[in-house]
């Protein structure tokens, strides 16, 4: 409980040295974040303090996969939340009575109970940390609860307590929870899961017609050609209406996004792709898959999504670089 987790503040703190503001990044111990739940500070969001729960000092998804060392399940609750009376028995369920800190969240009001959960838990690594996330939302969404699904993704920054118009905060104390026994079955069967949407998707791509590449053809435009944005939007869990999309974690219920002439365009605010511009397949793939990292998404689409008969776009590229040498 003493481990230094990554922590900033505001949701644009970066340490990468291309920005003008980069700053290295702090640190924060779930001890340290219990207390603040004792004494929240009172700061406007942009300036809140946040954490990943992980040692490995990074915002990279990639590298926190790769690299990254686990010590909290995290969930958010933001959509039709339980007070956190309630939700903490859910929780009590969930994590066989293991130690645990739930708080309000900024926005929170106390009919409308929105809330931060850290759970303890041993040293897990990216893939280990991934499953047991989604099994907890598993297990919160048979409960009757509806969780937030980006707190999945391993650089998902969770917001420390910062008090607002409403604010309240449970702190169960009790053993570190051990995913890895507790809920070994639905580990294994994710993982199983998992697994063979991974095999489909390559299944998928090798079905994909292929037009002969040449020197203009870049990673976007062979993307752009193979994928639609609606196929995308459907993967990424949106639910669709005839040209009508809506996101997964809209709270009114509206179909806001819109498709016209091949490119997505959204009215939600709470939408990840809201922005004054419409966005081609490939932006959605950047925004949706690789959460708005360009680079991550360059490389991922060519080792992942396209193929060159039984080569990676990015391995045929290669191949062509190699052959055009003198």
């Amino acid at each position: 409980m003493n481990n230094k987790l990554c922590s900033g503040f505001g949701r644009y703190h970066t340490d990468n040295p291309s920005s003008p503001k980069a700053m290295p990044f702090s640190v924060i111990t779930y001890a340290e974040i219990v207390a603040q739940a004792k004494n929240p500070p009172s700061v406007p969001k942009q300036n809140a303090q946040w954490v990943i729960p992980s040692i490995f000092l990074s915002r990279n998804k990639s590298d926190q996969l790769k690299q990254g060392c686990f010590y909290l399940l995290a969930a958010d609750i933001d959509h039709n939340p339980p007070t956190l009376k309630a939700l903490a028995d859910t929780i009590k369920l969930a994590c066989r009575g293991s130690g645990f800190l739930i708080y309000a969240s900024r926005s929170a009001t106390k009919s409308y109970q929105k809330s931060h959960v850290l759970i303890p838990s041993i040293k897990l690594t990216g893939n280990r940390w991934t499953l047991a996330q989604k099994v907890l939302h598993d297990r919160l969404e048979k409960m009757g609860i509806t969780p937030d699904r980006k707190t999945e993704d391993a650089n998902q920054i969770i917001y420390t307590p910062n008090q607002g118009e409403y604010y309240a905060f449970i702190h169960h104390k009790g053993a570190i929870f051990n995913p890895l026994d507790a809920w070994y079955p639905e580990l294994l069967s994710k993982h199983e899961m998992i697994e063979a949407e991974k095999q489909a998707q390559l299944k998928k791509v090798a079905s994909k017609p292929f037009r002969p590449s040449n020197a203009k053809n870049s990673v976007i435009n062979e993307f752009n050609a193979t994928y639609t944005v609606e196929e995308l939007l459907i993967q990424a869990g949106y639910a669709q209406k005839g040209l009508t999309f809506r996101h997964p974690n809209s709270q009114t219920g509206n179909y806001s996004a819109s498709v016209k002439n091949g490119k997505v365009f959204t009215l939600s605010s709470s939408d990840p792709l809201f922005s004054k511009f419409a966005h081609d397949a490939f932006n959605v793939f950047v925004l949706l898959f690789n959460d708005g990292d360009f680079k991550a998404a360059l490389l991922d689409a060519g080792n992942n999504w396209l193929k060159v008969g039984d080569k990676t776009w990015n391995q045929h590229q290669q191949s062509r670089y190699k052959e055009a040498m003198p």
